[in-house]
């Protein structure tokens, strides 16, 4: 099979580059067993260790900051969640961070508590942004170094085209300067992350300045912004409670803010990507396109994850310019217990063929470093939630997989056996 334009619609460029040096947290099976771990330099930064990858889904205990204190006392800890949407904290990590008992939950954020009302050390969404502020900053040798590393990764996944949601300047200048040293072998949509709406300007003007600048591999498209958390750390939004709670998950986006970033954004002809996992938060963001649409102001809305889409907002869908960008990969890791948290929902889950049936756009991605970039494991997904009774996609897979613009970044292709990567061509170099 040949698929020219090999794409991966979501990624996080620069993080799947750093995530893949931090201490891996995926095969702890307790909160317990995290003593069992040896961290090495590289999972530091600055006096702050990083980890990636733990799931406490499946866990008898929940994560608790004792045994983070009982593991490492003395140094700021903060392991990320396998959704990257929570911080699992030592004591000396929130306290640098200054959170404690009195801390108030931040909005879009969660401080999760124990029954005696005191911080577990687990903090979600906003809150986990608020505690990345305290952890020292990426400098520019380590942005590049983790931009290369990725590049590879993706590269030897058999991808020459990727869509990068969470570029910001420092990235986006290091990037500029890999294209220009002519090293980037790959192309790359761009899209710039706008965490509160009073960096809005901001954002913007640096848009316009990034559109000016762009190198041949390198292209603006626009802003992100996430509107809900996710699905294992229950935070995405949901129109019901998670079973057995009264949680129905995270609004990180009032409104009148969001309203405001998609006029303003569709003035300046970029798109705006918006994280809506959840059913909720995908009917919330269609309400307000329409709101706007009839008011006279209309542009490029992707729907990203879109892992939970009722049939009436596929419907809403409709005449409009959306498109979805979906991660079928998230069936492998979601299914043990989708329907254990959030029930009769699950007949809206990875909604693919619907979107097909209603001529609604999109395309494939893995969502890297949450999941790895991976053609197999897409084709495999696709296989394996037929078989559970997802409505099964029709014709070939391979049709979401590639870019749309085969004349941008020409002669470039990927061949697979066995649904792997066995050639890859950028521009009609082998780099496989």
């Amino acid at each position: 099979m040949r698929i020219d334009a090999c794409f991966d619609s979501h990624v996080h460029w620069a993080a799947t580059g750093e995530f893949s040096q931090r201490l891996r947290l995926d095969g702890l099976k307790s909160a317990a067993d995290i003593a069992r771990l040896t961290p090495e330099a590289h999972h530091y930064r600055g006096e702050w260790l990083l980890g990636f990858g733990w799931d406490d889904n499946g866990w008898s205990e929940r994560p608790h900051r004792r045994v983070l204190d009982t593991w490492m006392p003395e140094r700021p800890v903060a392991l990320s969640r396998c959704d990257g949407h929570s911080l699992w904290l030592n004591s000396e990590a929130l306290k640098r961070a200054g959170l404690s008992k009195s801390s108030s939950d931040p909005q879009g954020g969660r401080l999760e508590r124990d029954h005696d009302g005191e911080l577990t050390g687990v903090v979600l969404d906003q809150a986990a942004e608020e505690v990345e502020k305290h952890i020292p900053a990426i400098s520019p040798f380590e942005m590049r170094r983790y931009l290369l590393k990725a590049m590879q990764i993706f590269n030897e996944a058999g991808f020459t085209h990727i869509r990068d949601m969470t570029c910001d300047e420092r990235q986006w200048n290091e990037a500029m300067r890999l294209d220009q040293s002519g090293v980037l072998t790959l192309a790359v949509e761009e899209y710039f992350w706008l965490k509160l709406v009073s960096d809005l300007d901001a954002q913007l003007e640096l848009c316009e300045r990034a559109r000016k600048e762009q190198t041949n591999n390198l292209r603006v498209m626009g802003l992100k912004l996430f509107l809900d958390g996710a699905l294992g750390s229950e935070g995405a939004w949901l129109s019901r409670c998670y079973h057995g709670s009264d949680n129905k998950g995270l609004i990180l986006w009032e409104k009148p803010a969001l309203t405001e970033t998609l006029r303003r954004a569709w003035e300046k002809g970029l798109h705006v990507a918006i994280h809506a996992i959840g059913d909720e938060a995908a009917d919330y963001v269609m309400n307000i396109a329409h709101e706007l649409k009839a008011a006279g102001h209309e542009g490029a809305l992707d729907i990203e994850h879109a892992e939970l889409v009722r049939p009436e907002t596929i419907e809403k869908m409709k005449g409009m310019n959306v498109r979805c960008h979906l991660q079928p990969s998230h069936w492998l890791s979601d299914q043990r217990w989708l329907q254990q948290k959030i029930g009769d929902l699950t007949a809206h889950a990875f909604p693919w063929r619907r979107l097909q049936e209603q001529a609604i756009p999109f395309d494939f991605g893995s969502d890297a470093p949450i999941e790895p970039a991976s053609l197999a494991r897409t084709f495999q997904a696709l296989r394996d939630s037929a078989e559970a009774g997802i409505p099964r996609l029709l014709g070939s897979p391979a049709s979401y997989m590639g870019h749309s613009d085969l004349s941008w970044a020409p002669n470039s292709f990927t061949l697979l056996q066995d649904e792997k990567p066995k050639q890859v061509v950028f521009r009609g170099e082998h780099i496989l």
